[in-house]
């Protein structure tokens, strides 16, 4: 029985994968036949770059060599054919030449439709770390009815032991990434506080997830990005970057007011005045009560 909270229908597109993934197709269908609605694709959620003709030549390409060997996912909405999964495939085989695809009908609503999106995407290969952090975060948020800050303090919560894992999220996000709550509720988080340019550098492989996540604690601007490029053009690592970060963030703290500096390192001397005798102890306790006067100098 599915947990409080939880989707049926999430578990139930889930099955529904399962069972189309070794399936053969219904039918051939001419693409024109076939209505591409934008939102149901995880992978437009960064803009329209993953659907270009430059981006689509190497699959348009496979395409005219081994045609369309996977069939895209459709629906029926009354008169109308409306593609579920395989946008890329669709609009690849168009760009090959190709009049006709093959097609899996599959029956389902608006909402079992995205849910089918994202678990087709999340099951892909060629799916970058970026997008599919993105979509999964999307994802959750749709299914829990909650917004992405609260899905991110929930996983923290759940993380350490704060809660339990009462909206089934660590089987949901298991079913479909291979990951739980432990990964998202940190690594993956803090894709969500990553710049636009961040996320681009490591979609184009110019530096590593682990290279960004070291800049997060820095404020976005100048530092942040001058820094984010020369750990792409010096192949910087992990650590390296989190070793610039700690002395950028120790040469931008304002200094302390000295007086400050030494009240403490004083702080951490009281309790050797006990150890005091004889003149020197007569001489910490005025040298006290002319410090208290200073601090202090209501009448008693």
């Amino acid at each position: 029985m599915t947990r409080p909270g939880v989707s049926a229908a999430a578990f139930g597109a889930l099955d529904m994968m399962e069972e189309l993934r070794d399936r053969s197709a219904d039918a051939q269908l001419p693409i024109a036949s076939i209505r591409v609605l934008p939102e149901f694709n995880p992978r437009r959620l960064l803009g329209d770059q993953a659907f270009t003709d430059e981006a689509l030549a190497d699959l348009a390409q496979n395409i005219r060599t081994y045609g369309v060997l996977q069939p895209v996912l459709v629906r029926r909405r009354r008169a109308e054919i409306l593609l579920v999964a395989g946008e890329r495939r669709l609009r690849a085989a168009a760009l090959a030449g190709l009049t006709q695809v093959p097609v899996i009908y599959v029956d389902a609503d608006d909402a079992r439709a995205y849910e089918i999106a994202i678990i087709e995407n999340a099951q892909r290969n060629d799916l970058d770390l970026v997008t599919e952090t993105l979509v999964g975060f999307q994802f959750l948020s749709r299914r829990l009815n909650l917004s992405t800050d609260e899905i991110v303090s929930y996983l923290h919560h759940v993380r350490k032991g704060r809660r339990e894992d009462d909206l089934g999220v660590e089987r949901l996000l298991r079913d479909m990434y291979g990951t739980g709550i432990s990964v998202w509720g940190q690594r993956r988080a803090l894709i969500l506080r990553m710049t636009a340019a961040e996320r681009a550098a490591i979609q184009a492989r110019r530096v590593d997830a682990k290279v960004c996540a070291e800049l997060v604690p820095l404020p976005e601007g100048d530092t942040r990005s001058a820094l984010l490029e020369r750990a792409a053009q010096e192949g910087l690592t992990a650590r390296q970057v989190r070793d610039l970060v700690r002395t950028e963030q120790q040469t931008t703290q304002p200094s302390r007011p000295a007086l400050a500096v030494q009240g403490d390192q004083m702080r951490r001397l009281l309790p050797r005045l006990s150890r005091l005798k004889g003149p020197a102890a007569r001489r910490a306790e005025q040298l006290l009560n002319e410090l208290r006067d200073l601090l202090d100098p209501t009448p008693r």
